[in-house]
C-alpha cells in the first residue's frame, strides 16, 4: 500500500501484470536507503500475496483510490465494516480488532501505530489529502519501522517518493485518475 524506502531481506518479489507475490517476505529496514523522487506507479487491480511472516496478505487489490487489501493472520480482524472518517486519529497499541466489512474513506487524518499486529480481511479503503501515518515497530511488514507521510494525497496513480533511512517521506504525493487499466478486472 505504501511504496517506500525498504530493506529486504530474504524477499522474493514478482510483478506481472500489476501483480506482486510476496512469499517468505520480510521488510526489515537496516541501514538501507532508496531515494525515489517522481516515481510513476500505475496499479489498478494491484494484487499482492504475502506468506510467511506476521502479515499474511491475500489478494490485496490496490487502485489507489476506492482499493481493496486482504489481509489474514493478524491481531486486528477487519471484515466488511463501513466508516467514514474526516480528521481522525488512531493511536493503536497493542490492540485487538475485529471488525466487519471495513470500508474507510479518510479525509486529514492522522494514525499513529506502536507494536501492534494488524489482520484485515476484505478491507476496502481510500484516502484523501494530507493522511500523516506513523508506525514504528509494526509487526506486520515492518520491524522497528517508521512511516511518516507528510501531505500524502490520493486520488489515482502517481508516487512521489522520498526515502532516507527508516523513514518514508511522501511528500506532496497526488495520483491522478489517468490510466483505468483493469477498472473491471478481476
Amino acid at each position: 500500500m505504501l511504496s517506500y524506502d525498504i530493506t529486504m531481506l530474504y524477499d522474493d518479489i514478482t510483478m506481472l501484470n500489476y501483480d506482486n507475490r510476496m512469499l517468505y517476505y520480510e521488510i526489515i529496514m537496516f541501514c538501507y536507503n532508496i531515494t525515489m523522487l517522481h516515481y510513476d506507479i500505475t496499479r489498478l487491480n494491484y494484487d499482492i500475496t504475502m506468506i510467511y511472516y506476521d502479515i499474511t496478505m491475500f489478494y490485496f487489490d490496490i487502485t489507489m483510490l476506492h482499493y481493496d487489501i486482504t489481509m489474514l493472520y493478524y491481531d486486528i480482524t477487519m471484515l466488511y465494516y463501513d466508516i467514514t472518517k474526516l480528521y481522525y486519529e488512531i493511536a493503536m497499541l497493542y490492540y485487538d480488532i475485529t471488525v466487519l466489512y471495513y470500508d474507510i474513506t479518510m479525509l486529514y487524518y492522522d494514525i499513529t501505530m506502536l507494536s501492534n499486529d494488524i489482520t484485515m480481511l476484505s478491507f476496502d479503503i481510500t484516502m484523501f489529502y494530507f493522511n500523516d501515518i506513523t508506525m514504528i515497530y509494526f509487526d506486520i511488514t515492518m520491524l522497528s519501522y517508521d512511516i511518516t507521510m507528510l501531505h500524502y494525497d490520493i486520488t489515482m496513480l502517481y508516487y512521489d517518493i522520498t526515502m532516507l533511512d527508516y523513514d518514508i517521506t511522501v511528500v506532496p504525493y497526488d495520483i491522478h485518475s489517468a490510466l483505468l487499466l483493469h477498472h473491471n478486472a478481476p
